[in-house]
């Protein structure tokens, strides 16, 4: 199996261009080969709260700590993550921020610093998901449709989530998946609209087919055929038509390793 390509963007809002807030969603990718010379994909996204002061901070101190503490934990090889690594994480989460509020220079509360979070940890033949809040990951593998790893939880009420700085063990959802996966991406709620079919709960291929197609076709990474469809995303997150659709930020994650026909196979590329 190839090697895995991927474009990834976080967009502001047109909500928060007119108020002047700045763009609260965070993300990170990294490919990293492990000891036993298998390829890992870490992915994670991260949409900071309308109400927090300092959520943009939050976020991107969430989704830096979480590609660390992965990368540590998978480096290696040797053992997958499972159920408890998800509270792990998050309590290891909320630490950080409380210690990263409580700094001198700063002094904030905790809840300045709320977030949402979506991970995503890809070996070539099992992943590991966890959600806190709203947004979403989507998986496919070779013989199969498109599939949502979870719903976004929204809480019992309009406009609620949960947070990583104050969720309860019970909606820290993790889910492992033993399969080859070949496309992943992570999402925030900006595009939920867009990108879920709100009836069905499920994900709207329309949506990604396209830019997934683009990826399949890749050569490789850091090419200029890579930065043309990185610049394309970036357009199309901040285009008329998107924000007529939502005007709350916007990020995306895609990534592809599948390997099309008459496709020579990639050497692998971290």
């Amino acid at each position: 199996m190839s090697c895995w390509r991927h474009i990834h963007a976080s967009v502001i809002g047109t909500s928060h261009t007119s108020t002047g807030q700045p763009c609260q969603d965070s993300h990170a990718v990294k490919v990293v080969t492990t000891g036993r010379d298998e390829s890992l994909l870490l992915v994670v996204t991260s949409d900071g709260a309308g109400t927090g002061m300092h959520s943009d901070e939050g976020s991107v101190q969430v989704c830096e700590e979480v590609l660390r503490w992965l990368e540590v934990r998978l480096i290696d090889g040797n053992e997958f993550l499972t159920s408890e690594d998800g509270l792990v994480l998050i309590h290891n989460l909320k630490t950080l921020l409380q210690n990263y509020a409580e700094a001198e220079e700063r002094n904030y509360m905790l809840r300045d610093l709320a977030c949402t979070l979506n991970v995503a940890a890809v070996l070539p033949d099992r992943a590991w998901f966890l959600q806190v809040g709203d947004g979403a990951a989507v998986v496919q593998s070779r013989d199969t449709a498109l599939e949502l790893i979870f719903w976004p939880d929204n809480g019992e009420y309009a406009n609620q989530t949960y947070f990583v700085t104050d969720v309860p063990d019970d909606h820290i959802h993790v889910r492992v998946v033993e399969t080859q996966l070949e496309r992943v991406a992570l999402m925030t709620d900006g595009l939920q609209t867009l990108a879920l079919a709100l009836q069905q709960r499920s994900a709207h291929a329309p949506f990604f087919e396209p830019m997934f197609q683009a990826l399949d076709v890749l050569e490789g990474m850091e090419t200029d055929a890579h930065l043309a469809l990185q610049t394309g995303l970036i357009r199309f997150l901040n285009s008329p038509n998107v924000n007529a659709r939502t005007n709350d930020d916007k990020t995306l994650v895609l990534c592809s390793r599948r390997t099309l026909p008459n496709r020579k196979t990639e050497t692998p590329v971290a």
